[in-house]
């Protein structure tokens, strides 16, 4: 039986609105995996994995660009016009067109802003480093963060909220990016996987939309949260409609992260809450084949108290228990079935009956309420402060360069 996960309690407070005075310095954490890079990286960068021991992938390059070896930071070739070909893991080195004979590891950087590069037809900004592992390949997009914060947020919202609402999204969304930045493995190539945060390149990415609008006003501006005496970045996320009460990030995904640890009151979405009520009906023994159960005899809650809100659900067959988390149970019975961690369940006959209110997993920004305080004239900085509290604003330009 696969049991519950317990998280350590994180201590919060209000949020502030101190935009200059640094405190921390925020930047990549020094590791060993930068100073594998040769090239000189802007402290503010993010790596982001692509391909991970793959085969071989299509490369392509269009404009000039510079190729370093990031073992000794040598620069080993250079075009001007650009270049596609499969890249390949050899037995010894890395063959991209041209052979580079003892060469493992390439690092691809755009000698011109115009310069573009394409991985299997998916456009990327930034440079472009590849590692060969073993007949294999990684590929890792490194990238400044507020580039990155530009296509997160256009994969994710194809049609604009309010603009103060788009800000602090931008905000949040840097946050996250920072948070995952500082918090990698000292000794991994990358920071996070594209598959884990739907990273989809920056072709999508619009000049002069309002993600990039949003991006750019707020820029270098992060929240921090006191813990331990550090005040650091946290990871962040947001909701479409929190019915009411949104959960601790911890409560939720169940992972010790930096978050405040209670979740707030959305006084717009309560209001709403009855018009958000959603419910779904499943057998029982189709959700049983789902998860290779026997047979379904009971279902029992996992609720974190202070917001009702489900991070999980036990199945018992009878003898054995099995332990399914809130994201998991979402995956395999569709978002638009289970729309959100607030609900219930009730066995009715051979059918399970889900009975909820809201949209999505209940945690962070509730982008209902923001979009009503927003149309009510709150600034962005004040949506946040609702829903983080003991958090406060900062700005990464007031760091001593």
């Amino acid at each position: 039986m696969k049991s519950f996960f317990a998280t350590a309690a994180i201590n919060t407070s209000l949020l502030g609105m101190a935009l200059c005075s640094a405190i921390l310095p925020i930047q990549a954490k020094e590791s060993t995996s930068y100073e594998r890079i040769a090239e000189p990286m802007a402290p503010r960068n993010i790596q982001i994995l692509l391909e991970k021991d793959a085969e071989g992938a299509l490369l392509e390059v269009k404009g000039p660009y510079y190729i370093f070896n990031p073992h000794d930071g040598s620069r080993v070739s250079s075009g001007l016009l650009g270049k596609r070909f499969m890249i390949h893991e050899l037995e010894n080195g890395l063959r991209w067109g041209e052979e580079f004979p003892g060469i493992h590891q390439i690092y691809i950087k755009p000698r011109s802003a115009e310069t573009a590069i394409f991985i299997n037809g998916i456009q990327y900004s930034g440079a472009i480093a590849i590692y060969g592992v073993s007949g294999t390949i990684n590929i890792v997009n490194d990238l400044d963060i507020e580039s990155f914060t530009k296509s997160i947020l256009t994969s994710q919202f194809l049609s604009p909220l309010e603009p103060e609402v788009m800000s602090a999204l931008a905000i949040l969304a840097r946050t996250d990016a920072y948070y995952r930045a500082m918090r990698a493995n000292e000794n991994s190539y990358w920071h996070i996987s594209a598959q884990d945060v739907n990273y989809q390149g920056s072709a999508l990415v619009v000049s002069n939309s309002s993600i990039d609008k949003a991006v750019d006003s707020t820029r270098n501006l992060i929240l921090l949260h006191a813990e331990n005496g550090q005040d650091s970045p946290f990871a962040t996320t947001w909701t479409e409609h929190s019915a009411g009460k949104t959960a601790p990030y911890s409560s939720i995904f169940r992972k010790e992260t930096y978050n405040p640890e209670k979740g707030v009151e959305a006084p717009h979405a309560a209001l709403a809450r009855q018009e958000s009520k959603w419910s779904y009906q499943v057998g029982k023994k189709t959700l049983a084949h789902l998860f290779d159960i026997p047979q379904i005899k009971s279902v029992e809650l996992f609720v974190d108290k202070s917001s009702s809100k489900v991070y999980g659900i036990r199945i018992k067959d009878g003898e054995e228990s099995y332990d399914i988390d809130f994201f998991t149970l979402q995956a395999s019975l569709g978002n638009r079935n289970l729309q959100s961690s607030d609900f219930t369940v009730t066995l009715k006959d051979e059918n399970l009956v889900f009975t909820g209110f809201g949209r999505g997993h209940g945690v962070g920004l509730c982008l209902y309420s923001a979009n009503a305080l927003a149309q009510n004239g709150e600034n962005a900085v004040k949506i946040l402060s609702k829903f983080f509290p003991e958090t406060y604003l900062y700005n990464l330009n007031a760091i001593p360069k």
